[in-house]
């Protein structure tokens, strides 16, 4: 796993990667979501790869085409199509002032295996349409693949696994902040509470830091 750090400038645009993912991916599971918004998500999906495989031979490009996915991610949210994830990221962001992203990478993954079946559907349907499982398989197999790509995305930008910066005594403040933004995004497929929320905040958690101080 990547090691941690303060240094947030480290790990761009690996974070805006990330928070472009994590919005897309919120809004077309998004309860409220319409055809339109779910084509959106998958333009921006779609323009994310394609960024990165344009990385090596026109660096320009990729960092314009990655500012456009981002921009456009923003403007779904905007539209209140977000998440938990998302809220999350968020709340992190204003306590730690690092990228949302970096907690965005490490809470979505569980985030959308804890909605089970729920979103299992529109996660296959997703991972169809943008081509990261090009293979024809049960929805339920497209999605355990699709969640584990997103892992695998973190880990490809070396980002980090927790949060260096947050301790447990910080998790009922951050879950009060999530709260207050995430009321702007239900319906999500799942609605969680303040006791919901703290085993995905504990995620973000450095291993030496699971006990109080």
């Amino acid at each position: 796993m990547a090691s941690n750090t303060q240094n947030n400038m480290n790990y761009q645009p690996g974070a805006q990667y990330m928070h472009a993912l994590t919005l897309a991916t919120e809004a077309y599971i998004s309860q409220f979501s319409k055809k339109e918004v779910q084509a959106s998500a998958v333009q921006i999906i779609m323009q994310l790869n394609q960024g990165m495989a344009l990385a090596v031979e026109n660096i320009g490009l990729a960092e314009a085409m990655l500012e456009k996915a981002v921009e456009q991610a923003e403007q779904l949210s905007e539209r209140g199509y977000g998440g938990y994830a998302q809220a999350i990221g968020y709340a992190v962001h204003f306590n730690y002032f690092i990228s949302e992203g970096l907690a965005e990478a490490i809470v979505l993954p569980e985030l959308l295996r804890s909605y089970g079946a729920k979103v299992e559907q529109k996660i296959a349907s997703l991972a169809r349409q943008t081509g990261i499982v090009a293979i024809d398989l049960p929805d339920e197999r497209t999605t355990r693949l699709f969640i584990s790509w997103i892992e695998q995305q973190r880990v490809l930008f070396e980002l980090p696994d927790s949060i260096e910066q947050m301790h447990p005594q910080d998790i009922p403040d951050i879950i009060d902040d999530t709260l207050d933004e995430a009321l702007h995004f239900y319906p999500t497929p799942v609605f969680y509470d303040a006791i919901d929320l703290e085993q995905f905040l504990a995620l973000l958690l450095a291993p030496n830091t699971n006990k109080k101080d």
